[in-house]
């Protein structure tokens, strides 16, 4: 074995299709594309994400700092999607609003981002990633 042979950022950077289901479990056609947790701007994302939660740790009204948490939360969670299948335009408020109003996909974005597996493990020959 070589170094190399452990080295996870640049195939995080690149991103894997995470396909999308509606809420009762049917699977469509949609996609979210996915960086791995080891990419370059989810480290960053989560550097921003623990300071704003030393910042919000000084906030006396729980409410505002709830707020304040589950948007950094959600800034966090969008740091791993670089595009979807969607028709509508991509941009940071779309999926933002997205991710906010599809909690149940922003906690599959976070479990399918961490699965190393998914980035790194053999691929069927079958399944093309465009």
């Amino acid at each position: 074995m070589k170094p190399s042979d452990f080295f996870t950022r640049a195939k995080a950077n690149e991103g894997e299709r995470m396909p999308l289901s509606l809420p009762d479990g049917t699977a469509t056609d949609e996609w979210l594309l996915i960086r791995g947790v080891d990419s370059d701007e989810f480290r960053h994302a989560l550097d921003a994400f623990r300071r704003d939660l030393l910042t919000y740790a000084a906030i006396k009204d729980e409410a505002e700092k709830a707020e304040k948490t589950e948007q950094a939360r959600l800034r966090l969670n969008a740091a791993l999607v670089i595009g979807w299948s969607f028709d509508a335009e991509f941009s940071e408020a779309a999926l933002l609003e997205f991710l906010r109003e599809s909690p149940y996909i922003a906690a599959e974005v976070d479990r399918f981002a961490s699965d190393r597996r998914r980035f790194f493990g053999k691929r069927s020959t079958g399944s093309p990633k465009d």
